[in-house]
């Protein structure tokens, strides 16, 4: 019956269209006039109950309140809830779709691909699923999970399901009723990778999709693109032996710098790859049905830091095959205008801009209304507002109401961009996101008259998915390791000078070959070996040339200087090679030779010169300067002589090229704190995120003087040192225009060892230190103020100190603040005389253990009498927390004396030896190892069976 009217309403529909001159062609000519102009403001049902709730309900009244379509969720384990083979539930998605076309709203349809962790069996298992960095299954909010996007096997039953769903459904597009089909996959109901994961009850940012088979398909497809493992390395900065070693990127210490440098770009692109022919699949399953279909992608953001994670910053390359984006904006921390603008104005004039409006009933209607207001104003053709209770959507009526009058008759006009700001997609990956790049600069032009904002055009420049990205990927030539020094051998002798093996090295390979050439008729070469007898007095220029593994080349020279006799002068070297330079024209350039770029060991040197100049460059007095006129390079040649004429040469290049190709170089923002490593103990660093690049992003980082010991790998210095000393290493980070910064790391390998402080305790503005505390340290009692604490200081970081005094006073802590102190608040102990031992502990991530302990005495006497003046049978204090202190007469025998205590009840409980200490005749009873309730007690004191003192106290 319903396909019959659907049939007989098509029929009709098409008679009135003809008796209107109109034909009835497909979405997109004429018939689609009215789609093209008119927004939508639509009712977001995510349908997350098996069972029916109050969808039908919510339909009614929101049509009521002037709403135009709906965008219906159709969850595939709510179709099929347990098995691929049991009877489709259709029912409660019909009645929806049926309701909503028959009171002429647009319908959309959300497929939704995600399953209940519970619902996954005969669909996918869970090692399928997508996997975290923390190495668990993909679960969200609402439980859900999802498969991974290379799983083919499990995307084909996707694929499967899509079809079906569209099959069931294209009927609204033969009658003009379907908006648009999405399809997603996140717990949270969005078609991207999930950004957090379940962890205590706590949602936190993580980095999907570390599975086997992602990790196998990235190796592989590193393999494809670098083709060489030292290729890879050089521009990652590791030291892997085989592709197979190299896994994906992981931070969980920081999720997004998964993503940063040469590897995490790598990671990026990859993922974006693997999510873009999903993405596309799914578009040509729904296409393969019904080619008229518009299909969006739904995303929760394409420009916040969130959406580094989701893999949805390089969104124009993602929807090359779609019909349109939607996301999901915040209600309070996004700008509506520009989360419309950075979408439409990158896309052509009909693509589909949606946006969700995901209604709090603990904000205030004005404020939702903000968002519809400016997200139709910027363009946008449909805002679904997500409401799922029949209270939540009475709420929102005023503001539903008016945005229906307002928006809805409206047609929309083309939005004319008058002004434009733009960026660049490794910049976003970079820096976390579009919103961090580039927000500033639109907000300044969309907002220049704030009483008349206006749409600013957002070009991205999608480089990471350029060719050109590969270029670093290429073969690099070889370079000038050490150059040649001058040899100066005697006329008529035999010469024979092996070339040296380390004149050339190469980043990404190895050198293949060297060959001489420029020979003067006497000179041959073979086997690397220059060989001959000179009959001519004078210098011969040599050019050797090093050729890598893959035929790359590079040129050195060196001068045989034929003299009258043997000459025991040793010629100048390179000390220091110089980089070549990249300047801008009609820009002033100056470059000063530094002073120990040449060294001579048996000499001095004399004089340098430049040759081969360009005319715009000039050379005096040790500094190369002028100013490019033209474009082009140049290969700068350098001699140094030394005392005794023989020289040394070597060069660089300098391009000259327009303003705006000029690399500007990185910049270290903050230094590298002093780390202290223990020897004999495993030690890990993670580098801080130090580095930036204005115009580009921070490629890979390096470490120079390494010790053999220690790694570096994915930003992490790793290693075992097994002997003390200082390392200053100089960690250098390259931009991916080859400029670099480098700053230095200082590693000092020691023994783990911890000091301490006696500091005043009480309010911070009273605390000072009082003086270092060591062992066997006397500190007179009537210098110390009413609250004394300790200060623990090591040579190392810690994570965890723990603390144990015992004595006169007893109390233990555990901190992880520094400075670590026994009381980390405004709290100490008061000073009470009698000897003490402080016992300290710490820990430290890398497993670092450190533990000291010294005795120090507050004396009221002097060194060898503590106790001084306090009254034989004298104790403290009263009350007693965890110590009772009394003060034994000189003339008692410590040892016979047997302490007790008598409950207010007359049971006597006697105190062990081992809880007693007796040192200076004062006795310091260990209540604390009593477990006593708090209460009164009587503490008695006696000596073969003798009483000899007994005392009232009152327990805390």
């Amino acid at each position: 019956m319903n396909q019959l009217y659907r049939s007989i309403h098509h029929i009709v529909a098409a008679l009135l269209l003809l008796s209107l001159g109109l034909s009835t062609g497909v979405q997109g000519q004429s018939a689609s006039t009215e789609a093209d102009n008119q927004r939508y403001l639509a009712l977001l049902l995510l349908n997350l109950p098996i069972e029916k709730g109050p969808e039908l309900e919510l339909i009614r009244t929101a049509h009521n309140y002037g709403l135009n379509a709906v965008y219906i969720a159709i969850p595939w384990d709510k179709v099929y809830q347990q098995s691929p083979t049991e009877t489709p539930k259709w029912e409660k998605f019909d009645e929806q779709i049926q309701l909503a076309t028959s009171l002429g709203m647009k319908v959309a349809l959300r497929i939704h691909l995600g399953r209940h962790s519970t619902r996954i069996n005969g669909f996918w298992e869970e090692s399928d699923s997508q996997w975290s960095q923390f190495d668990t299954p993909l679960l969200g909010g609402y439980q859900d999970t999802a498969f991974g996007f290379d799983n083919q096997p499990i995307v084909n039953k996707g694929l499967a399901f899509i079809k079906e769903v569209t099959n069931r459904y294209k009927y609204l597009q033969t009658e003009q009723k379907l908006l648009f089909i999405s399809v997603t996959n996140t717990p949270t109901q969005e078609g991207e990778y999930y950004s957090t994961i379940l962890k205590d009850g706590k949602e936190v940012p993580t980095v999907y999709d570390y599975s086997p088979s992602m990790h196998k398909g990235f190796q592989e497809w590193l393999k494809t693109n670098y083709k060489k493992i030292e290729r890879m390395n050089f521009l990652w900065g590791t030291h892997y032996k085989s592709f197979d070693e190299a896994h994906a990127p992981s931070t969980p210490w920081e999720p997004d710098q998964a993503f940063r440098q040469r590897f995490g770009k790598d990671w990026y692109i990859y993922r974006h790859l693997v999510f873009k022919k999903y993405v596309e699949q799914t578009v040509d399953a729904i296409k393969s049905v019904d080619a008229n279909i518009k299909v969006i992608s739904d995303y929760g953001s394409v420009f916040d830091g969130a959406s580094l994670r989701r893999g949805t910053l390089a969104y124009m390359d993602l929807n090359e095959k779609t019909d349109g984006i939607k996301v999901n904006d915040d209600l309070v921390s996004f700008d509506h205008r520009w989360s419309v603008d950075i979408l439409k104005s990158a896309s052509p004039s009909n693509y589909l801009i949606a946006n969700e409006l995901f209604v709090n009933e603990f904000l205030d209607n004005t404020i939702h209304q903000k968002q519809i207001d400016e997200n139709f104003a910027h363009g946008a053709k449909v805002v679904a507002a997500l409401i799922s209770t029949t209270k939540t959507l009475q709420r929102s009526e005023p503001y539903l109401r008016a945005a229906a009058a307002n928006w809805l008759n409206k047609p929309m006009p083309p939005i004319v961009y008058t002004d434009s700001v733009g960026y660049r997609l490794s910049d976003a990956v970079e820096k976390k996101g579009a919103q961090n790049v580039i927000y500033q600069a639109w907000a300044q032009k969309a907002y220049a008259d704030p009483n008349n904002p206006r749409p600013i055009k957002v070009v991205l420049n999608e480089d990471l998915l350029q060719p050109s990205y590969w270029d670093d990927a290429s073969n690099y030539p070889p370079y000038i390791l050490r150059p040649i020094p001058m040899q100066i051998v005697a006329v008529n002798k035999d010469f024979s000078y092996k070339l040296p093996t380390d004149t050339f090295s190469d980043v990404d390979g190895t050198i293949a070959k060297m060959v001489a050439s420029g020979l003067p008729a006497w000179l041959k070469f073979e086997n690397g070996t220059l060989w001959g007898k000179p009959t001519t007095l004078g210098d011969f220029r040599i050019k050797v040339t090093g050729t890598d593994d893959e035929g790359g080349s590079t040129e050195a020279f060196f001068t045989i200087r034929v003299d009258t006799q043997e000459n025991a002068n040793r010629p100048p070297t390179v000390n220091s090679n110089f980089s070549n330079q990249t300047i801008a024209i009609n820009e002033a350039f100056s470059l000063p030779i530094p002073e120990d770029a040449f060294i001579d060991v048996d000499g001095k040197i004399t004089k340098i010169e430049a040759f081969d100049l360009p005319n715009w460059l000039k050379y005096e007095n040790r500094v190369l300067s002028g100013t490019p006129t033209s474009l082009g390079e140049s290969r700068i040649f350098l001699k140094a002589y030394d005392d005794l004429n023989a020289f040394v040469e070597t060069y660089f290049t300098i391009k000259v090229v327009e303003p705006q190709f000029l690399n500007q170089p990185p910049y270290a923002s903050s230094p590298f704190p002093v780390k202290y490593v223990s020897v004999n103990y495993p030690f890990e660093y993670v580098l801080p995120n130090v580095f930036g690049d204005n115009d580009g992003y921070i490629s890979s980082i390096s470490i120079q003087n390494r010790p053999s010991w220690l790694d570096l790998s994915l930003n992490v210095l790793s290693g075992t040192p097994t002997e003390e000393g200082e390392y200053r290493l100089i960690i250098r980070a390259y931009d991916n225009g080859g400029a670099y910064v480098e700053i230095p790391l200082i590693l000092i390998v020691e023994i783990p060892r911890l000091r301490f402080e006696l500091v005043r305790g009480g309010r911070a503005i009273d605390q000072s230190i009082i003086r270092k505390l060591e062992g066997d340290n006397v500190i007179p009692y009537d210098q110390m103020p009413p609250l004394i604490n300790i200060y623990a200081y090591g040579n190392f970081d810690y994570d965890r100190v723990n603390f144990d005094l015992t004595g006169p006073f007893h109390y233990s802590s555990s901190t992880n603040k520094f400075p670590y102190a026994l009381y980390d608040n405004e709290s100490g102990f008061p000073p009470m005389a009698g000897r003490y031992t402080l016992t300290v502990k710490a820990t430290s991530r890398d497993s670092t253990v450190v533990s000291n302990s010294i005795q120090f005495s507050i004396s009221k006497g002097d060194s060898l009498d503590i106790v001084g003046d306090i009254p034989a049978w004298d104790f403290y204090p009263n009350p007693v927390t965890d110590v009772l202190n009394i003060r034994l007469p000189n003339d008692k025998n410590n040892l016979l004396i047997e302490y007790a205590l008598v409950t207010s009840s007359g049971k006597i409980i006697p105190v062990p030896k081992e809880y007693v200490t007796t040192a200076d005749n004062l006795s310091n009873i260990a209540l604390y190892k009593m477990f006593l309730p708090a209460g009164i007690y009587l503490v008695r004191l006696s000596s073969e069976g003798q009483l000899l003192k007994q005392y009232r106290i009152f327990k805390k």
